[in-house]
């Protein structure tokens, strides 16, 4: 027996590639399909073969903590982008490969 879950996620907040790798992480228990429509991104879950209610739902519930996590992550890589650019510019500036 399948079992289903849909899941919405709007786009002004998440990121098509954090759901991406949320559903990734939870091929073996699930599968997912993202449809995007009136800004909104669709997460339709269905269990794979062999998955039981429990483990499915579980595993439903584990997609939600892994995009949510993934998006913090995102968050915080675009907000530190330009620091680690920086510290990485002086890192390499004083190495003598580059004659001034």
């Amino acid at each position: 027996m399948e079992l289903a879950a849909t899941l919405t996620f709007d786009e002004r907040l998440y990121d098509v590639q954090v759901l991406q790798k949320a559903a990734y992480r939870s091929m073996n228990s699930l599968t997912a399909d993202i449809t995007c429509a009136d800004g909104k991104f669709i997460c339709a879950l269905s269990s794979n073969i062999g998955i039981d209610e429990p483990s499915f739902l579980s595993a439903v519930q584990e997609f939600k903590k892994d995009v949510l996590d993934y998006q913090l992550r995102h968050q915080l890589n675009a907000e530190t982008l330009p620091i680690k650019n920086l510290v990485l510019g002086l890192a390499f500036s004083k190495t003598g490969l580059i004659s001034e």
